[in-house]
């Protein structure tokens, strides 16, 4: 689940123009399909959250126990590369 919140991230954080709120609810729809308990889902995601954060460090995100996460506009993790003309 970590590779997914990052390339979730990698995918949304740098296309934002402002910050956007993401409910608990709607992240287990998107990564938590084999958990039955919210509880459960949230616990987990907050610390696999982590693990994709340490390799996205300029990823803004804010993590709200109760309601989810605001996500800001960010830095993409890979910086664009120009291609070289011969």
């Amino acid at each position: 689940m970590a590779i997914d919140f990052y390339v979730w991230l990698a995918y949304r954080l740098h296309a934002l123009s402002e910050p956007v709120p993401v409910s608990w609810t709607a992240l287990k729809r998107q990564f938590g399909g084999s958990y039955q308990e919210a509880r459960k889902f949230r616990r987990d995601a907050k610390s696999t959250l982590r693990l994709a954060l340490a390799v996205y460090p300029e990823a803004r995100v804010v993590v709200d126990d109760t309601d989810g996460l605001i996500l800001y506009p960010s830095p993409p993790p890979v910086p664009e590369r120009k291609a070289l003309r011969a």
